[in-house]
């Protein structure tokens, strides 16, 4: 048996064409309505970017290593890396990356290529989101595992920009901020 089109046939596929066509514009105006106005977008790198650039303006490099999937990633990102005060602080004093940790693209570092999930091992990150710290030279900070409400994000942020833990641990400088 075989089909044939029929005008009745031809009228519903051309209107689930043009209701696709709708959803698809429609979503797109919902994603320009909600983009921020006046640049305040965060300038998110590759990680090999973020370290080349911090070494040019002697800035700390975050990298919020991701995966996909992750819906606590997604969280962070609307929640945390979307709050105006964080990304305000974010763009006044690091230079920001993200990391697919199971990415198969790769990108040079220290003069070899690699893939995202080889750059996640090699930060020892084995869960999802992960907040890593590196110096403008490079050197590996520390590394915060775990998603943390933007209140909470910008206090880690303060203690990393201020290099505070190099004269205070984590639990003294909460504390000395009434926490």
């Amino acid at each position: 048996m075989t089909a044939h089109a029929t005008p009745a046939s031809i009228r519903w596929a051309g209107r689930m064409l043009l209701a696709a066509c709708l959803i698809m514009a429609a979503s797109q105006a919902v994603a320009v309505a909600h983009a921020r106005p006046g640049g305040d977008e965060l300038a998110w790198k590759s990680f090999s970017a973020a370290r080349m650039a911090a070494k040019e303006s002697k800035r700390k490099v975050l990298v919020d290593v991701y995966t996909t999937w992750c819906g606590w990633c997604k969280k962070m990102d609307r929640d945390v890396y979307g709050n105006a005060d964080v990304r305000a602080y974010l763009q006044e004093h690091f230079e920001v990356s993200k990391l697919d940790a199971e990415s198969a693209d790769t990108q040079t570092v220290d003069d070899a290529e690699h893939t995202g999930r080889e750059i996640a091992t090699a930060m020892g990150v084995s869960s999802y989101p992960t907040t890593v710290f590196f110096s403008d030279s490079g050197e590996m900070i520390t590394v915060v595992p775990g998603y943390t409400s933007a209140e909470s994000f910008l206090q880690v942020l303060e203690y990393i920009h201020g290099e505070k833990y190099k004269t205070q641990s984590w639990n003294e400088f909460r504390s000395s901020k009434g926490k």
